[in-house]
């Protein structure tokens, strides 16, 4: 189930190791990100700002947000805030992918492209709209519906199968998510986010959610002008090396073949926001 390992703008992911004895060693986990960061330098902060969701396909919404609060944490403060409840909506786009195409792929069932394609039409469709279609998806596919919802059948499956505790933290913590992000969303309760900055100083950082974790960045005015943009994502974080994919693994892996989809379900858990690969070589 891994994802395409192609080296895209946002970057790639690439995890290996070797089974032997039924457990991994020599783990490699490489992670590329394109600078694109520094492509911000040099350019006025507006035009910085414009480009955070062309240059990030996924939570563009997100990125640019975050960006305008470090701007404005460094005493730059002239760009319009996304609203909200678009905020809400990208985030929930990002778990109901990996719920109705992703996950169910792990327990068996087909992927629900036709219900995430008609909650991706509500989304275009305001607020109120975008609530209704989120509803229904919970209560009518997620929660509910034949066999007690598309989630109580997967994690019947997946219960039977050792060690898989992780996995099924995993997929209830994405659903209780999504249940409060609509909860939110309807409420059009105010996006978590913080920043602190030195203005006289030029300097900024700021932090926002996103469906995979705080998203953070930071920057740096002079002169009118960007003089540096730092960004850093939960996939920065979560993939620094393999302990938070060991962490998520059986403590037994009877073969190679088992291995490898363990190690495709325990990154699917950490949710990379890049394509990514899985390697596992038998000894």
């Amino acid at each position: 189930m891994s994802t395409p390992g192609r080296l895209s703008l946002a970057g790639g992911l690439s995890v290996s190791a070797r089974w032997r004895d039924g457990a991994l060693d020599d783990w490699q986990v490489r992670l590329v990100r394109p600078p694109v960061a520094l492509a911000l330098v040099g350019l006025a902060p507006s035009e910085a700002l414009a480009r955070l969701p062309l240059y990030f396909s996924l939570c563009g919404q997100a990125q640019r947000e975050a960006g305008r609060l470090a701007l404005e944490a460094a005493g730059y403060g002239q760009d319009e805030p996304v609203a909200s409840w678009l905020l809400w909506a990208e985030c929930l786009h990002e778990h109901l992918w990996r719920l109705l195409l992703d996950w169910p792929q792990t327990y068996g069932e087909p992927p629900q492209t036709a219900a995430f394609a008609a909650w991706r039409a509500a989304r275009g469709l305001g607020r109120r709209a975008l609530v209704e279609a989120s509803t229904h998806v919970i209560e009518d596919l997620l929660l509910g519906g034949a066999g007690g919802g598309l989630v109580a059948r997967g994690l019947i499956r997946l219960q039977t199968e050792e060690g898989s505790a992780p996995l099924c933290a995993g997929l209830e913590a994405r659903v209780a998510a999504v249940v409060a992000a609509v909860e939110e969303l309807a409420a059009d309760g105010v996006y978590p986010h913080g920043e602190t900055g030195e203005p006289a100083m030029g300097r900024g950082e700021a932090w926002i959610h996103t469906a995979r974790g705080a998203l953070h960045h930071g920057v740096q005015l002079s002169g009118g002008g960007v003089a540096g943009w730092q960004v850093e994502a939960p996939t920065d974080r979560n993939f620094v090396d393999e302990k938070g994919i060991v962490k998520r693994l059986p403590s037994r892996l009877g073969s190679a073949a088992v291995a490898r989809r363990a190690v495709e379900r325990a990154v699917l858990v950490l949710d990379p926001c890049v394509p990514f690969s899985v390697e596992i070589l038998n000894a």
